[in-house]
């Protein structure tokens, strides 16, 4: 049997013709009728393997399309040297081989069956061996990892937890995330985990806020969260914690920074007069004001009002009082 011949059978035995096996591998009708009439060689190895696809062809019937072309698939020609393929050219054209080639044929052939053997063992054990990589390098990780579930319950903590936080190994899970977060940071936090839940294609929400250590302290950490809801094997939301400061110097000056915006906030001040607050506290006078904030004493006078009603007090040393205590200045 030729190889058009094979081509032939494996069509009809599909339902197609000619045309559309040609439109189905992007080649001419034409080419596929002197392909099966013999009046073309056989194509190259990536036409046989178009033509293999399109009509279903299952192992066997690929390799023999191989075989009738007098071609080897390139898988299997990129483990053959050239020495083998001298010999199998030899032995295809009837040329009788001395016994020892014989041997050496069939030495190579058995390496290569053994090599295949071994690489399927190795794909067997590879997704075991991932797993393995992949929880030394988690479990190993410097910074802080937590997975929460839907209900934004801790489901996962790596060692590191316990380092940054405090918390013995285990004892973080099932904790409420807004639980151990300040109650100043925390709408700011549930907002972007709420909108991170609702929009799964929502990933890589950065945040920083200030986490309850299990002394009682407060450490300010960065936060880096990837919503992996609909992931079958993770089903959480990871999180990558990071610390960012030792020192209560540092996590003092957050606590004090937040805590102004959150009194911005409270008393609905507009940036303007947030910043003319801020130098009211510090003592100076309206005129100061103005050259500073580069604007006229009117508008420093009309922001100086709003302030004052706003903060429901009736003069400036009031406000200063207010601005100090909030932590707007030292």
């Amino acid at each position: 049997m030729t190889f058009g011949q094979r081509l032939r059978e494996l069509r009809k035995a599909k339902g197609m013709t000619q045309g559309e096996l040609a439109q189905k591998t992007a080649i001419s009708s034409t080419y596929v009728s002197k392909l099966e009439t013999g009046a073309m060689p056989p194509p190259r190895q990536k036409v046989i393997l178009a033509l293999a696809k399109v009509l279903g062809a299952n192992k066997a019937d690929t390799d023999e399309l191989f075989g009738l072309a007098k071609k080897m698939p390139s898988d299997l020609l990129s483990h053959v040297d050239i020495g083998m393929i001298k010999m199998l050219r030899s032995l295809r054209h009837g040329e009788e081989k001395p016994a020892h080639e014989l041997a050496t044929l069939r030495g190579r052939i058995a390496e290569l069956e053994a090599s295949e053997t071994q690489g399927i063992r190795l794909k067997e054990q590879l997704p075991g061996r991932q797993e393995d990589f992949f929880r030394a390098l988690v479990e190993n990780c410097p910074d802080g990892i937590v997975i929460l579930g839907s209900e934004l319950e801790v489901i996962y903590e790596n060692p590191s937890i316990s380092r940054i936080l405090g918390y013995e190994s285990g004892e973080f899970i099932g904790k409420d995330t807004f639980g151990v977060i300040h109650p100043e940071d925390m709408p700011r936090v549930a907002r972007r985990l709420t909108k991170m839940i609702q929009n799964p294609d929502d990933t890589g929400s950065h945040a920083q806020c200030r986490v309850r250590h299990k002394d009682g302290t407060w450490r300010v950490v960065d936060a880096v969260a990837n919503n992996l809801l609909n992931n079958p094997t993770v089903k959480g939301i990871i999180v990558v914690i990071h610390k960012i400061s030792r020192h209560s110097r540092d996590e003092r000056a957050w606590a004090e920074e937040a805590a102004a915006s959150a009194m911005a906030k409270e008393y609905h001040l507009t940036e303007s007069e947030y910043r003319v607050l801020t130098l009211i506290a510090e003592g100076k006078s309206n005129p100061q004001i103005a050259e500073q904030l580069v604007v006229s004493p009117s508008t420093v006078r009309f922001h100086v009002t709003s302030i004052l009603r706003k903060l429901r007090i009736t003069n400036r040393t009031e406000a200063a009082a207010i601005a100090v205590r909030h932590h707007l200045v030292d």
